[in-house]
């Protein structure tokens, strides 16, 4: 009896590993993470279908999505997972909208959460230095979300990667093609 219930505790276990985790779909607390940058503790808050540290062998393409001068990356990772859904292309994408948070006590005046890297209210759209850490431009954050997906360990199918952006955001992609510093070291 109990090496009957051991079996089928394992294949239980084996089928539960098996399957591939959900796909993250509301622009809320539970869709997002930090990208510590600059050896931290500075970070920045992605939205994402998927954890980008949990191994997931079912993704085989990223699509990073920069939002525009309103930096509503909520609201870019929302129209982008739909997106996503209408293409049926949820269960093997990860799609991230990287939020490029501001506040410089004047014109801009994003929430921060502690540790928070506040990038200049303008010049993060050509790569520009943050406020608060200003060894770090937003070229690199976008570097380190590319590292992340890139990780054979975590997503060992990945064969394509796309980063789009539109209105300011597409400045950010149309400059950023130029001046990162991953392009040839990715793999990808």
């Amino acid at each position: 009896m109990i090496q009957r219930f051991v079996l089928l505790c394992s294949a239980l276990l084996g089928a539960t590993l098996a399957q591939a985790a959900a796909p993250c779909t509301t622009a809320g607390p539970t869709c997002t993470e930090f990208v510590t940058l600059g050896g931290g503790p500075s970070r920045s808050l992605v939205y994402r279908t998927y954890a980008l540290d949990a191994r997931n062998e079912s993704i085989t393409r990223a699509l990073v999505v920069v939002h525009g001068a309103g930096r509503d990356a909520d609201n870019y990772f929302r129209t982008t997972l739909a997106a996503a859904f209408l293409a049926g292309s949820l269960d093997n994408t990860i799609v991230i909208s990287p939020r490029m948070a501001s506040n410089d006590g004047q014109s801009c005046k994003d929430t921060l959460a502690p540790n928070e890297i506040s990038w200049n209210c303008g010049s993060w759209r050509s790569g520009g230095p943050s406020l608060t850490s200003p060894t770090v431009g937003s070229f690199d954050f976008l570097d380190e979300i590319l590292r992340k997906v890139a990780r054979k360990d975590v997503f060992p199918n990945l064969k394509l990667i796309v980063v789009a952006g539109h209105s300011a955001g597409g400045q950010v992609v149309n400059r950023y093609e130029m001046g990162n510093h991953v392009h040839e070291t990715l793999g990808v």
